[in-house]
């Protein structure tokens, strides 16, 4: 029976993988503005080689570590920037997070327990395996991170606390405000275990993380301890970015809803799953069983990281509380043993169906909308051998336009196609043959076109030769310029970059 079973969720393991590889499979990816970001971000390492920071963060002077560029690069250079071979490499790692993640949770609570946990892990992550980006791959290392602390906690040995710190490390170099409220609760936790057990040289492992975060550190030095500052004014803010209703509204419905379902609002079942593993928690704690400990955990950095989470006055956005869902999920599974198995294997089936219907939902409607929809790799590309169609190898000039006046998808689409087509394509510049490509206007604005911003900052006042409307709303616009038009400059502004480079 026990063979049986764990064969059966295996194969139901293989599944979520499948599910969530289709687009890949396709050859599609969703390329929204972060992972477009990332793309231009490993462009820029490819040319410098070594960078010490990554993007920048939503706090103005603040900003992530380069590592989720360095994770990347093998793949990008092995695919020569191409997204959708990246894209392989995000299932490559997926399928490594899922197999290391069995290990650790196996160690803690068996294999039965493992094999439930991998499942539920594995369904979540399917309508994200397509576009994976820095602040996402912050899920990745939450096993690791609660089997280190609580190792050290169990064993009392500094070779886990060392890992733990590098684990926390990791966290701030992928998400720098993420990883900071962790790297607090942790290192609240750590001191106050080191001065209950008298473990005193302990207290030197916390000088390895000057080390760890160096990067960071150099990069700040050398420019006026700017990232420093934006963090002390980021604390000392109290305004808020939303009604205060909203506000709290929003923290309290992601505190009960434990993030066991994508994209669902909180109901009956939600809450009463909510209850049960509060209740059996306190119970757990109270009686001084051998998993005492590991519930006090789970609690401690759940609730310690919703509590953090107030020093945002904004709503928490979902890659905020999406490295949150490995710990509760361990946190629900942990329930499959004792006199509780058949009614948790009954919640956790449960959990399964709802959210493998909604992971089928998002890849099938994907599925559906490939080429049309704005952030579609393979839409993106059309546009650009469109215009390598229409020039046959003839040079020409090109400005992009995106409403959020970023434009990475378009940026890094048009880069990375004109450069493998070899055709001679110069980006601001005006030349005899000049192509406007515009991204299409958001649904609720939409008279936020390009058409002023090709008139007054680009300076292109004539008529197109040639309009070509796509699928997916892109719009080229084929110039055919004189030499007087030529030479009219445009506003420097508009020449896009990655912020701080």
């Amino acid at each position: 029976m026990k063979v049986l079973s764990g064969l059966i969720l295996f194969l139901l393991i293989l599944y979520n993988v499948y599910l969530g590889s289709a687009s890949v499979r396709n050859g599609e990816v969703n390329f929204f503005s972060d992972v477009a970001r990332d793309f231009l971000l490993l462009q820029e390492l490819d040319e410098k080689k070594i960078v010490l920071i990554g993007p920048r963060s939503s706090t103005n002077g603040l900003f992530h570590g380069p590592l989720w560029s360095y994770i990347n690069y093998p793949s990008y250079v092995l695919g020569n920037g191409d997204p959708v071979a990246v894209a392989w490499f995000w299932i490559i790692l997926s399928c490594t997070f899922l197999l290391t993640s069995f290990y650790i949770v196996k160690k803690l609570f068996g294999t039965f327990i493992s094999l439930s946990f991998v499942l539920l892990i594995s369904v979540k992550m399917a309508p994200h395996l397509n576009s994976v980006f820095h602040s996402e791959a912050t899920f990745f290392f939450i096993p690791i991170f609660f089997f280190t602390i609580y190792m050290y906690i169990q064993r009392k040995k500094s070779i886990y606390l060392v890992f733990h710190l590098l684990v926390l490390a990791i966290l701030i170099q992928l998400e720098v405000g993420i990883g900071i409220q962790f790297f607090i609760l942790s290192a609240l936790l750590i001191f106050w275990f080191i001065f209950k057990k008298k473990l005193w040289k302990h207290l030197f492992a916390f000088f390895l993380m000057p080390v760890f975060l160096s990067n960071l550190i150099l990069f700040d030095l050398r420019h006026d301890l700017r990232m420093a500052k934006a963090l002390v004014d980021t604390g000392k803010a109290f305004h808020f970015f939303t009604t205060f209703g909203s506000w709290i509204e929003n923290r309290i419905n992601n505190t009960i809803s434990l993030q066991l379902f994508e994209g669902q609002p909180n109901n009956l079942f939600v809450f009463a799953i909510f209850f049960i593993v509060m209740a059996l928690t306190v119970v757990h704690v109270r009686n001084k069983n051998k998993y005492r400990e590991i519930y006090l955990l789970f609690a401690f950095y759940y609730f310690g990281y919703i509590l953090m989470s107030f020093f945002n006055k904004g709503i928490l956005l979902f890659h905020y509380i999406y490295l949150l869902m490995p710990l509760t999920t361990l946190w629900l599974v942990s329930f499959l043993r004792g006199k509780y198995k058949i009614f948790f294997m009954l919640i956790i089936g449960l959990v399964y169906v709802l959210n493998l219907k909604s992971s089928e939902s998002y890849v099938n409607a994907h599925r559906n909308a490939v080429e049309n929809d704005y952030n579609s790799w393979k839409g993106l590309s059309k546009v650009a051998q469109e215009v390598i169609a229409i020039q046959k190898g003839k040079e020409f000039g090109y400005y992009v336009f995106a409403p959020d006046a970023l434009a990475y998808q378009p940026r890094y689409a048009m880069i990375y196609n004109f450069k493998k087509s070899n055709v001679k394509a110069y980006e601001y510049v005006k030349k005899d043959v000049t192509y406007i490509i515009a991204q299409p206007p958001p649904a609720n604005d939409p008279y936020m076109t390009h058409v002023w911003w090709r008139k007054v900052p680009v300076q292109i006042s004539s008529e197109p030769k040639i309009v070509k409307k796509f699928p997916n709303g892109y719009v080229i616009e084929k110039f055919e310029l004189t030499s007087k038009e030529q030479r009219i400059p445009h506003d420097k502004s508009i020449e896009l970059g990655i912020h701080f480079r």
